[in-house]
């Protein structure tokens, strides 16, 4: 087997043959552990293997596949979960936009109508409050920026 590493700026690329022993004791350690060839071959190069193989046995590496493919079912159930009230959580936000804006269009109305009728003032500073909040959205995340 041949392999061609492509390198960086110092070297173009550098090919290693491998015998053909060398490649069937690669190829059945990526059998026994789960990985590809490539990916065999990537470990080696790069030198991330352990030393102590001593303590490392088969059914402990199936036992931990099985907890990540478990927690990566989880992780999409939860996901399935999530994205259905992210999108309903964002059209209320634009709902509660829509109601402030309405809102602040009464209260202005409804101010011109008490001076014209000369009704004493009234203080609509918590929902002038409340309408300053659903309407100033910053930029990050689209929520209410907090003041």
């Amino acid at each position: 087997m041949k392999v061609i590493v492509k390198g960086g700026k110092r070297w173009k690329r550098l090919t290693v043959e491998i015998p053909p022993e060398v490649e069937g004791r690669l190829r059945k350690l990526a059998n026994d552990y789960g990985f590809t060839l490539v990916d065999v071959l990537k470990i080696l190069l790069k030198g991330d293997f352990l030393e102590n193989r001593e303590g490392i046995r088969r059914e402990d590496v199936d036992e931990l596949q099985r907890k990540v493919f478990s927690l990566e079912r989880e992780l999409y159930e939860l996901e399935g979960k999530w994205s259905p009230l992210k999108f309903k959580a964002y059209y209320l936000a634009l709902d509660n936009r829509n109601l402030s804006i309405q809102l602040a269009a009464i209260i202005a109305q409804n101010k011109r109508l008490r001076k014209k009728l000369g009704l004493p003032k009234r203080d609509y500073s918590e929902i002038e409050g409340k309408i300053h909040y659903y309407l100033s959205f910053d930029k990050s995340g689209g929520e209410p920026s907090s003041e």
